[in-house]
């Protein structure tokens, strides 16, 4: 039965009640399973094929080296490169081959010869060699004996597996900063949640007292109103902050390669990485070898230098040696075309010397001694870069640090002078405006102090990465 009966099977169910019940119960069950059953099975699998995951930071990022795209995509151009290894030694191996042909002649051709069998020499007859049919089978190995390229390009890909390698590292390190500030950025997040929640709170309790105290004819409705306004406001921004937790969520499955569908929930709060727990980090010992930026332009030197060699190599002569085996096939019909065979072969040597080739290879030698100079000048270029951006690092985290410190302890200077102002304001001694600009001022030292602390968590990771020990 195909998809398409399945509703004319249904429509049909009213004239088979009248002639049989048990037919009505089996078209029932078919309905049901073409069309019903595949559906809730679908809405099924949907719901529980979402994954659970509670996480720490390290598995965070051991999950990211795992999945993440760029990532996998290094690891693919690693074994590229080996592959390219073994492709380069098969050049070295012997090559063999093996040639077939069959040739139906349907008009030998014509050529002049002269008439010598005749006493004419200066005539000239009209005479055909060859056979109708021709076959000829043969194989050859080859062995290269010498050619500098194949060498040199067996050593130039190992280099190249080298370079895959630390572009491997530069990804993984780059993966690291980028999952751990996705964390960083969820956590600061939470706290921010954490914090408005508990203003909400104060504000909640205080517009709940100054109800009571207008249904006691104490206050009056402006000073209800005035609260009222904040508390919405509070509200309002719980709500945001809520719906920001969850894109900072979503971009750190993002960074991490997690399916978007699956649940993560993060182990730690923002307290496991203050600075106090963390401790300072240390530059003394910074070592520019530490980047695998380095090392991947040394690399990148190593093998303009091999280029450079083998333009230069290419004056060198090129040898190899040869074996082949053959047998030619003549016969005026296809039937017994290998009848009779005819066999040859040939073991020689095959010798190619340049000798001049115009001015082509002096400019490539040039060019190569360019691209050298260049990648040299690279390398002492991302030396003083990388130095400038170790000490911007160290200043951005120390500046952002000390900073951190001075918006936790205005934070609770302007919680203590918000928790007076609300005691006289209980006490009737204070006015509603007092305190809603008391609340007002507590609001921004707290958003101060959360910017505070992204700011300085962001800006160790950077430093991190700047010295080169990111997951050291």
């Amino acid at each position: 039965m195909s998809v398409s009966e399945g509703p004319l099977l249904c429509s049909k169910s009213k004239v088979l009640k009248k002639k049989a019940p048990f037919k009505i119960v089996f078209t029932s069950v078919i309905c049901f399973f073409l069309f019903i059953y595949p559906g809730l099975n679908a809405k099924a699998q949907d719901s529980t094929s979402a994954n659970q995951f509670e996480y720490n930071l390290d598995q965070c990022i051991d999950y990211a080296l795992k999945h993440q795209n760029d990532v996998v995509n290094a690891k693919l151009n690693e074994d590229f490169a080996n592959e390219q290894v073994l492709e380069n030694k098969g050049k070295l191996l012997p090559h063999a081959n093996i040639n077939g042909s069959l040739i139906r002649n349907l008009k030998l051709a014509t050529t002049l010869i002269p008439n010598t069998a005749g006493g004419n020499p200066g005539e000239k007859i009209p005479v055909q060699f060859g056979s109708k049919t021709t076959s000829a089978i043969s194989g050859q190995i080859n062995q290269t004996v010498f050619n500098s390229n194949y060498f040199l390009g067996l050593k130039a890909a190992k280099v190249f597996t080298e370079l895959s390698t630390h572009n491997l590292d530069v990804t993984v390190v780059g993966t690291r900063v980028n999952v751990t500030k996705a964390y960083y950025n969820v956590l600061v997040t939470k706290e921010g949640i954490r914090i408005s929640q508990s203003n909400l709170d104060q504000i909640s309790k205080a517009l709940k007292d100054v109800k009571a105290k207008y249904d006691a004819g104490i206050a009056e409705t402006v000073d209800v109103n005035r609260i009222q306004v904040q508390y919405n406001n509070a509200l309002t921004g719980i709500g945001n902050q809520q719906r920001l937790y969850e894109l900072s969520l979503q971009q750190l499955k993002f960074q991490m390669g997690m399916p978007q569908n699956d649940h993560l929930e993060l182990t730690q709060t923002v307290s496991d990485f203050t600075t106090e727990q963390v401790g300072n980090i240390d530059t003394s010992n910074f070592l520019l070898t530490d980047r695998p930026e380095i090392a991947v332009q040394q690399t990148q030197i190593a093998l303009n230098e091999l280029s450079l060699r083998s333009v230069k190599l290419s004056y060198l002569p090129e040898l190899s040696a040869y074996l082949n085996y053959g047998r030619n096939y003549f016969s005026s019909s296809f039937a017994d075309i290998y009848n009779r065979g005819f066999g040859n072969s040939a073991l020689g040597l095959t010798l190619s010397f340049p000798i001049f080739q115009g001015t082509e290879r002096t400019h490539q030698i040039n060019e190569a001694k360019i691209s050298l100079r260049q990648s040299q000048n690279d390398l002492d270029n991302l030396s003083q870069r990388i130095h400038l951006e170790v000490k911007d690092a160290y200043t951005q985290f120390i500046n952002n640090n000390a900073s951190l410190k001075t918006q936790k302890e205005n934070m609770g200077l302007t919680q203590g002078v918000f928790d007076r102002i609300r005691y006289k304001f209980d006490q009737g001694v204070s006015s509603s405006l007092d305190l809603l600009s008391a609340e007002n001022e507590l609001q921004l030292a707290q958003s101060n102090y959360i910017d505070a602390l992204l700011s300085t968590l962001m800006s160790r990771v950077d430093l991190e990465q700047a010295l080169g020990k990111l997951g050291k």
